[in-house]
Parts: C-alpha cells; sequence; structure tokens
C-alpha cells in the first residue's frame, strides 16, 4: 500500500500549479500582442497630442504585424482620458499619450483628481519633447529677452502675456520666467494657442510662448519677434535665436514633453516589448524625418524614466502652481 504525506503532496501539488501558471506566463507573453492595442489620446483628431500618437501607432502596427487603434478621448485637460485609461485592465493592450501637464501639472491644479499617476499608471517610455518659443509683438519694440525684461521691471503689469489657458504649459512656462527674472507680467488665457498667438500678432496682448512649431512659422513670416528658446539646443528653423540656458537660465525645466504609460500592473513583459518597440521608432529613418520636420525631440529612455520625470516635474513646478493659486476645480 503506497503511503502519501499530507504536507509534502500540498508541496507538490503547489510546485506543479507553479510551473504550470509559469508555462501559460511565458507562452503569453511569447505571443504578445495577439490582438489590437488601443492607444489612447487625450485630444481631438489633428491636435499636436494626435499627430505624434498616430505616428507612433502607425510605426507599432507595421512592426507588430497587429492593428494599433487610435481613440480620441478629448477634454477637461486631459483627464477624461487618463482616468478612463486608468480603469483598464492592465494586459499591455491599452496605452495612452500623457504629457507633464497630465502627469505632473494637474495634481496641483485638482482636489478631487479621479487618477493619481503614480498609483494608476506604469512608464513605457518618454516620447518626444516639444520645445517652445518665446515670442513678442513687432509693435512692442521689444528685440530681445533682456529688452523684454529691462521693460517689465520698468512698467510692472503693463505687459501682456497670452496662453492657451489658466495652468496649461504656456502659461506656466512665462510664470516660471517670470519668476526667475523678477519681471511682474500680466496673464490673458485664451481658449487655445491659436488664439493666443493671434492675439500677440494683434499686438491685444505683447508676449507670449508658443510651441516651436508654431511660433517658428510666425517669426519668419515676420508676425512676432522670436526672443528664445525653451528646449535643449537652437533650433533650425530659427537659427539665429538663442536658448535659455544661452541666456544664462541653466536647467530651465522642459515644459512640453509626451510619453507613453499604461495601466498600473502591465505585465512586464508587454511594457518591454513597447519599450524596445519605441526605441526602434527613434531609430526609423521616416519617423526621423517627421519628427525634424514636426521640430519634436526624440526621447528615447527606459520605462522608469516615465515615473522618475513626472515626479521631478511634479517637485518643480506644483510650488510654482501653488504659488499662483491655480485651480481647475
Amino acid at each position: 500500500m503506497l503511503r502519501t504525506v499530507p504536507g509534502r503532496t500540498r508541496c507538490v501539488a503547489a510546485g506543479i500549479a507553479f510551473l504550470l501558471f509559469a508555462g501559460v506566463s511565458a507562452g503569453a507573453a511569447a505571443d504578445y500582442p495577439d490582438k489590437p492595442i488601443k492607444l489612447v489620446v487625450p485630444q481631438a483628431a489633428g491636435g499636436g497630442t494626435d499627430v505624434i500618437g498616430r505616428l507612433w501607432a502607425d510605426y507599432l502596427a507595421r512592426q507588430l504585424k497587429t492593428p494599433v487603434v487610435v481613440e480620441n478621448r478629448p477634454g477637461a485637460n486631459g483627464i477624461l482620458a487618463s482616468s478612463y485609461v486608468a480603469k483598464q485592465p492592465a494586459d499591455g493592450y491599452t496605452v495612452l499619450v500623457s504629457g507633464v501637464s497630465y502627469l505632473a501639472f494637474n495634481p496641483h491644479m485638482y482636489k478631487n483628481m479621479p487618477y493619481e499617476p503614480a498609483r494608476d499608471f506604469d512608464g513605457v517610455s518618454l516620447l518626444v519633447n516639444t520645445p517652445f518659443l518665446l515670442v513678442a509683438g513687432t509693435q512692442t519694440g521689444i528685440r530681445s529677452l533682456d529688452e523684454l525684461v529691462a521693460r517689465a521691471k520698468a512698467e510692472p503689469e503693463s505687459l501682456n502675456f497670452a496662453s492657451a489657458g489658466k495652468g496649461n504649459s504656456t502659461h506656466l512656462v512665462v510664470e516660471m520666467l517670470a519668476q526667475k527674472t523678477g519681471m511682474k507680467l500680466t496673464h490673458v488665457p485664451y481658449n487655445g494657442a491659436a488664439a493666443g498667438l493671434t492675439s500677440v500678432m494683434a499686438n491685444q496682448t505683447q508676449v507670449m510662448a508658443d510651441v516651436l512649431n508654431t511660433g517658428a512659422v510666425q517669426a519668419n513670416a515676420g508676425k512676432v519677434v522670436p526672443l528664445a528658446v525653451v528646449g535643449n539646443k537652437r533650433a533650425a528653423s530659427v537659427p539665429d535665436v538663442p536658448t535659455l540656458a544661452e541666456l544664462g537660465f541653466k536647467d530651465f525645466p522642459m515644459p512640453g514633453w509626451y510619453a507613453l504609460v499604461a495601466p498600473k500592473g502591465t505585465p512586464p513583459q508587454a511594457i518591454a516589448r513597447l519599450n524596445a518597440e519605441t526605441r526602434r521608432f527613434f531609430d526609423d529613418p521616416a519617423v526621423k524625418a517627421r519628427l525634424q520636420e514636426l521640430q519634436l525631440e526624440p526621447l528615447p529612455s527606459s520605462p522608469e524614466t516615465v515615473a522618475e520625470w513626472t515626479a521631478r516635474d511634479s517637485a518643480t513646478w506644483g510650488p510654482l502652481i501653488r504659488q499662483l493659486g491655480l485651480s481647475n476645480d
């Protein structure tokens, strides 16, 4: 008669279960992806974030031979899209194009925000940075950052600066610069960057920091005066315009980076595969050409870098947001 030892039997059974589970997991990882991936974009079709997202989605679909479906969920400064993705299954089949505003600004601007970046998302990769261009109206007589600072100090709050909306990166970057230089400017928020830049061209406001791709077009057309590039290096589209770093503002925070994130708990194998494909995305000649055309700086990174940048910029911009008393609740 065969005798069994109960404790040993349980251990053997548990071991067999573990091996079976490991085998299933390994098989699932090897098969990933085996169905369409959804890329959620927090802007309407045609917006800057949408253009970046679709470029990545098209490349990934070709590489993975799996459809990557773009779903636009605009509204509430990214909160609708972000909270939606936070609640999706953490299976590697839902990804969000997020950005500094949604990850580092919103937690300081909304008391009852329905998502929390550190709690609800795993980073996949940084994506791109959008440099900004600080411009002045042609009728102001201002031709350099030094002249802007001198005028603003001589005539406190007499100069108005436009933005794409309260708490938007186009707002906060000028507030940060004003804080560092001692300028006192009056903020005039508009419903979108296009309306804000139009107001500068019409001399309704005098200054704005807009994304480089848009600001440089108007600067080269002679409709605004470029003062400084807010980015890592000079821009080929406005090669004679210095960066803030060249003008003495070292380590000025980048206000326009984007990243890819997935619901918290997404399998590491899926994160690793998406990160690896994103690194190859930046090496693709057609992608390089398109990013250069859009004047976007590629940001290849590890998944962990997304959380690091989010924490860093939350600590950088949060105090400014609170100091300005900004709240969208």
